[in-house]
């Protein structure tokens, strides 16, 4: 599809309003932007909570339990913080795909309604101080790479905790299962969890309305 077949799309009149279809189309497609930015912030905090706790809790057990950590309730919280932590950055990731989609919704309509402002940097004079100076860094892009790392992070401590011996696993029951509970979540986040937008399938059935 070329720009023009996407913008013939929105030709004409929306039913009921003196708007031209893509002047509404633009105005939706800033707030869903709009909207889709103050989502990801909130899924943030609410990924944080989570991650924090099962920190915290890791931390007390294995403090409480010293010399010998009890790597049971290790492993919980490091499973717990694992899982979550591979949550948020794929959620992280499916964020910014749908932030991305609106934005270049903005980038093909904008032209025709009010120019090119959105797709137009305006730069200031350069700052010779690069401890104070603004830089052209993605925020998304950040937390998405310091997700990560948190990811890989928690990866080591389940490590530690279920002792990736083979004698270990065979013997404790209870941390084999924890494992396998664990990456099943793991492998069911990456794999299920992708959004299938390539086509919408609707079935639409009618009620039937019964007199009596």
């Amino acid at each position: 599809m070329t720009h023009k077949d996407y913008l013939d799309q929105f030709k004409g009149k929306v039913a009921g309003s003196e708007k031209d279809k893509v002047e509404m189309a633009l105005e939706f497609a800033l707030d869903i932007r709009k909207f889709e930015i103050e989502l990801y912030w909130k899924r943030a905090t609410y990924f944080w909570t989570f991650i924090g706790a099962a920190l915290a809790g890791y931390a007390l057990v294995y403090k409480a339990s010293e010399p010998n950590p009890n790597t049971w309730l290790s492993l919980l919280f490091s499973s717990l913080g694992l899982l979550f932590s591979m949550a948020w950055y794929l959620v992280n990731r499916g964020s910014k795909f749908w932030q991305n989609n609106w934005e270049r919704h903005v980038d093909l309509l904008e032209d025709e309604v009010i120019g090119p402002l959105y797709k137009t940097i305006a730069h200031g004079p350069a700052a010779w101080n690069p401890l104070t100076a603004s830089a052209q860094y993605s925020v998304s892009k950040i937390n998405q790479i310091l997700s990560l790392f948190v990811l890989a992070f928690w990866a080591v401590l389940f490590l530690k905790s279920i002792e990736l011996l083979p004698p270990d696993l065979a013997k404790d029951g209870l941390k084999t299962t924890m494992a396998l509970i664990t990456f099943s979540g793991f492998f069911s986040l990456l794999f299920w969890g992708k959004s299938a937008n390539k086509s919408t399938i609707t079935k639409l059935q009618s009620r039937q309305l019964e007199l009596k």
